[in-house]
């Protein structure tokens, strides 16, 4: 009698043990992403660990290096340093939130794109392709290369600037040096659209200058160019 009840307090204090380790280890984790997990404009948020390290107690927690904004991610996680360092990769469920430019209705493929359609709104865009806007301004004239419903953010492949320049068109260049604005003939060296930063080539001078495209037949010259 007396050994089976030396053997449940064994085991209880072997089980609370082990849960305050758990305990310890969402904290740890917890709190990694509490202080501010950002990459690329976006937050992330987590939402689920898939596989829990084999660790007791708190552990270090990084973020690897990433090139876009997946919904799973393997986390490095790390106890002890030196010799004693243990090292773990573990799968876990993001969320990533940013603001980004969405429409306001359901619109069809091939609209171009006013201010009036879009607006601003906080969304999870994990596992979503390309980049992403925040300023409804910068996509004004770009056309929609797929339809998108009411709320849907804009991403990148998702748009396509129309061409209103391409190799070989003259057009007017504007330099501006404070109040004081210069024109003057140039060709443009490659196809481009609205905003665009482009080459174009001084028709006298045939210096080569940086551009922006303001609209059919104008530039305005923003740097210099070589010679």
């Amino acid at each position: 009698m007396w050994y089976s009840a030396v053997l449940a307090a064994l085991l209880l204090v072997s089980t609370n043990v082990y849960a305050d380790a758990n305990k310890d280890m969402e904290n740890s984790i917890r709190s990694f992403f509490a202080r501010g997990v950002n990459s690329a404009g976006a937050r992330a948020e987590l939402i689920e660990v898939v596989k829990w390290p084999d660790a007791d107690g708190a552990v270090r927690w990084r973020m690897p290096n990433l090139s876009n904004h997946p919904s799973r991610v393997s986390l490095l996680a790390e106890t002890g340093k030196g010799k004693n360092q243990r090292r773990w990769y573990v799968p876990v469920r993001l969320r990533w939130w940013s603001e980004a430019v969405v429409t306001k209705n359901d619109l069809p493929a091939r609209t171009l794109l006013t201010n009036s359609m879009l607006t601003q709104k906080r969304i999870n865009i994990a596992g979503h392709p390309g980049s992403w806007w925040k300023d409804s301004n910068e996509l004004v004239g770009t056309r929609l290369t797929r339809p998108l419903k009411a709320g849907d953010a804009v991403f990148s492949p998702y748009v396509k600037r129309p061409q209103l320049l391409k190799r070989g068109d003259q057009v007017t260049m504007i330099v501006s040096f404070g109040e004081l604005k210069v024109a003057a003939s140039g060709m443009v060296l490659k196809s481009a659209g609205l905003g665009d930063r482009i080459q174009v080539q001084n028709i006298k001078s045939k210096k080569v200058l940086q551009a922006i495209v303001v609209d059919a037949s104008t530039v305005h010259v923003i740097t210099g160019g070589r010679g």
